[in-house]
């Protein structure tokens, strides 16, 4: 026999993750919109290593890395709608690196807010 006191299981702390869900008062959706100098895209292609080919609003085709801070945590897939900013100064045309990725929530309110046409979205 054990001296040991039964214990009471612990509860589970909420976390603090995103905030990006539909307010249950207003029914708006913050969405993260490009600063100056960012552009939205859409995933054509993952070529591994972190590096995303991503088609551009601007009309060029991006190949986008992934930061170290976001590669654990931002995965990224053919079709998503993300936030690129192209690497002025070296190759602005060719190469970018990857801000913000948007959950299908998040895009049908930018289509809905004529953010981005709806082709654009596959």
């Amino acid at each position: 026999m054990s001296n040991r006191k039964p214990t009471k299981p612990k509860k589970k702390s909420k976390g603090t993750g995103a905030k990006d869900w539909v307010t249950a008062d207003s029914d708006a959706i913050r969405a993260q919109l490009p600063k100056e100098g960012e552009i939205f895209g859409i995933v054509i292609q993952i070529l591994g290593a972190s590096i995303l080919l991503v088609k551009c609003m601007d009309g060029f085709t991006r190949q986008i890395r992934i930061p170290g801070k976001y590669r654990k945590r931002m995965w990224c897939r053919v079709g998503d709608i993300v936030i690129i900013m192209p690497f002025y100064g070296m190759n602005p045309d060719e190469k970018g690196e990857l801000v913000h990725r948007f959950r299908k929530n998040e895009v049908r309110w930018l289509i809905n807010n004529k953010h981005i046409p709806e082709d654009f979205v596959i």
